[in-house]
C-alpha cells in the first residue's frame, strides 16, 4: 500500500522517492501554471510534473504527499549576500559613509572560527523566505560554507580579494581565495565564485588576474562595482577611468560576471555592462538605505539582465528575497520603467532563471522542470491571499515570507512548517548570540 503523507503532518516525510500532488505549481518565469499539479521526485531530481491524477496513476507505488492549498515555486537565488554580517543588523540606519567609516574597521576583529556561527541568523532568515541558494562574498569563507552545509542550502562562496583596501588588504587575500577554491573539501551544494571586492580596493593588475582565473576555471566572477561616489572618485583619480571602464579593461566583465549595485554608474557605463553581457546584482533596499537607488530605468531600457540580492544586514536588515522582489517592482514603476517589463514573470526571473544563467547552472536550477534539482518552495494559501486568479502575481504582491511553510533543497526538506527539521533553532541561536557577543567585545576593545 502506498504511504500517504500531507504537508500538514507534524513531521517531515523523509523519502528518497516521493510524489507531491494537489499543488498549484508555478514552474518558473514564462512557464504555464499547473493547477492541481504533481511533482515526482527521485534522488533529489525532478522526474516529472503534470496533473495529479495522471501522475498518481503513473507512479502508483510511490509515497504520496498531499500538498493541497499550497503554491509551489522554484527555490529562490539570493544573488548578493554577506551572510556573516548579521551582527550588523539594524546599524545601517542613519549612518553616512558606512563602508569606510564603520564596516571595514569593525571587520578587522573577525577571525575564522567566528564566521560559521555568525552566518546562522541570515541564512535562517533567507531560508524562511524561500531562498535555497546564496551567492556570498566575504572573509574566511570556509566558515560560511560550513554554515551553508549545516542548513543544507546551496552556497556560492567567494573569499574577498582586495590588495588596496578593506578589512584585510594584501595580495595574500588572493592566495587565500585560490586555496579555498583549489583545496575545496565541501559537498556538492557548495560552489565557488571569484570575488574581487571592488575597483577601488583591488588594483587593476590583481583584478585582471582574478578575471583570467575565473575564465580559465569556468567560475563566476562576483564583485561590487561603482557602488558609491567615493569609489567613482578614487578610481577616476587613479585610472582616469570610471570603475566600469576599469573593470572592462581588466576583462572582468562577461556573461559569467555578476556585478553589484552600479549606483554611481553613468549611461555610458551601463552601455559597457550591456555590451559585455554581464548581469547586474540589484539590491534595491540596501542601496536606498546605504546611499541611493541606481539608475534602474536605464537598467531596464538597456535590457541588462538583473539578479535580485538583499546584500548584508547592515544595509538591509532582512534576507527576504520575496519582499525584495515586490520592492523592486514598486521602485521601478515609480522611476518610469515600462510596466511590460515588470510582469510577475519578469520579477520571478530576477530570483531564478537570471542568476542561474549567470552562475552557469540554468540546466539544473531556476525552474520546476524535468531533470532539474528539486529545490522547491511551498507557500500556504490563506484567506489573506484570496482570490488567487494569478498565482504568481499573488506570490509577488499578496504573499510573503509569512506564507512560506516548507522548503526543499535537492529533494530534502530543509524547512517544515516554518521550522528546521534537522537542526535545533535554540541551539543555533545560542551559538549565534555567543559569536555576536564575542565580535562586539572585540570591536569595543579596538575602538
Amino acid at each position: 500500500m502506498t504511504a500517504q503523507f500531507s504537508l500538514t503532518d507534524k513531521h517531515a516525510p523523509i523519502q528518497n522517492e516521493v510524489l507531491l500532488g494537489h499543488i498549484t505549481i508555478v514552474p518558473g518565469p514564462f512557464l504555464d501554471v499547473i493547477h492541481d499539479g504533481a511533482i515526482m521526485i527521485r534522488a533529489g531530481k525532478i522526474v516529472q510534473t503534470g496533473p495529479t491524477d495522471a501522475l498518481r496513476k503513473k507512479f502508483k507505488d510511490m509515497p504520496f504527499v498531499d500538498a493541497n492549498s499550497h503554491i509551489a515555486l522554484p527555490g529562490l537565488i539570493n544573488s548578493h549576500t554577506h551572510v556573516a554580517m548579521g551582527f550588523f543588523r539594524g546599524l545601517g540606519h542613519g549612518k553616512e559613509n558606512m563602508i569606510e567609516s564603520f564596516l571595514f574597521p569593525a571587520e578587522k576583529s573577525l577571525t575564522a572560527e567566528l564566521l560559521e556561527p555568525l552566518s546562522y541568523s541570515y541564512i535562517y532568515d533567507g531560508l524562511r523566505a524561500g531562498v535555497t541558494s546564496f551567492v556570498d562574498h566575504y572573509y574566511f569563507s570556509a566558515g560560511i560554507a560550513r554554515a551553508f552545509e549545516k542548513f543544507g542550502v546551496r552556497g556560492w562562496v567567494g573569499e574577498t580579494v582586495a590588495d588596496l583596501g578593506g578589512a584585510f588588504p594584501g595580495v595574500k587575500s588572493w592566495e587565500r581565495a585560490r586555496e579555498l577554491i583549489e583545496k575545496s573539501s565541501f559537498g556538492t551544494l557548495i560552489r565557488h565564485v571569484v570575488a574581487p571586492h571592488a575597483t577601488d580596493t583591488v588594483s587593476p593588475k590583481l583584478l585582471r588576474e582574478c578575471a583570467d582565473y575565473a575564465r580559465q576555471n569556468n567560475l563566476p566572477l562576483h564583485m561590487h562595482l561603482s557602488q558609491s561616489q567615493s569609489e567613482l572618485q578614487r578610481v577616476l583619480k587613479r585610472d582616469n577611468l570610471t570603475p566600469v571602464a576599469t573593470a572592462e579593461r581588466a576583462q572582468a566583465l562577461g556573461p559569467n560576471s555578476l556585478v553589484v549595485h552600479l549606483t554611481s554608474a553613468s549611461e555610458d557605463d551601463l552601455s559597457i555592462i550591456k555590451k559585455n553581457g554581464a548581469t547586474i546584482g540589484y539590491c534595491p533596499t540596501s542601496t536606498v538605505i546605504y546611499d541611493h537607488l541606481a539608475n534602474i530605468k536605464s537598467f531596464y531600457d538597456l535590457d541588462i539582465p538583473l539578479a535580485i540580492g538583499t546584500d548584508c544586514a547592515a544595509s538591509n536588515d532582512s534576507a527576504d528575497c520575496l519582499t525584495e522582489l515586490k520592492i523592486a517592482a514598486i521602485l521601478a514603476r515609480n522611476h518610469g520603467v515600462d510596466p511590460a517589463k515588470l510582469s510577475p514573470d519578469h520579477l520571478l526571473a530576477l530570483a531564478t532563471t537570471n542568476p542561474a544563467r549567470t552562475l552557469g547552472v540554468s540546466d539544473t536550477l531556476g525552474s520546476i522542470e524535468t531533470g532539474k534539482c528539486a529545490d522547491i518552495v511551498f507557500m500556504k494559501k490563506s484567506l489573506s491571499s484570496k482570490p488567487c486568479e494569478n498565482p504568481l502575481a499573488n506570490v509577488i504582491y499578496s504573499m510573503g515570507s509569512r506564507d512560506v511553510s516548507h522548503v526543499m533543497v535537492d529533494g530534502t526538506w530543509r524547512l517544515w512548517s516554518g521550522a528546521l527539521p534537522h537542526l535545533s533553532e535554540s541551539g543555533l541561536s545560542e551559538q549565534y548570540s555567543s559569536a555576536v557577543g564575542e565580535i562586539r567585545r572585540r570591536i569595543k576593545q579596538t575602538h
